[in-house]
């Protein structure tokens, strides 16, 4: 699933990097808060070279993120990570920045995949329904 998520830049967490059997990885976390009546804080991860498009965010910064929504099992638990694959400046940002973009699902081909391959991929409507939020 693809979102967008419009936001402020309210924190970068350290850079996570290590070896896989595809080579080495890396990964940096960034809290985002959403604008809306009810604001959200959502940790977004930026995988490889997308690092190097929120080096370009500074804390405050207006942004649309899109990013891939993935759930995955491991152990009986289910875990969903959020990835980052365009980061677009807001219109109050751009004529100080410039827009960082690359193309859907373009990522490095050295980044290690998730612990299993059982995804989700298709839930049906009454399941959303039954969602306690």
């Amino acid at each position: 699933m693809i979102l967008d998520i419009v936001g402020k830049l309210i924190q970068k967490l350290d850079i996570r990097s290590g070896e896989s059997a595809r080579g080495s990885w890396s990964v940096q976390d960034a809290v985002i808060e959403t604008i809306e009546q009810y604001p959200k804080k959502i940790c977004i991860s930026f995988w490889g070279d997308k690092i190097g498009d929120l080096e370009k965010i500074k804390p405050g910064d207006k942004v649309t993120i899109s990013v891939n929504l993935e759930s995955r099992e491991a152990g009986g638990r289910w875990y969903t990570s959020i990835r980052a694959w365009r980061v677009q400046f807001s219109d109050e940002n751009a004529s100080q920045q410039q827009t960082a973009t690359t193309q859907p699902n373009s990522y490095p081909q050295d980044v290690p995949s998730p612990t299993t391959t059982d995804f989700v991929e298709d839930i049906s409507e009454s399941e959303i329904d039954d969602l306690p939020f």
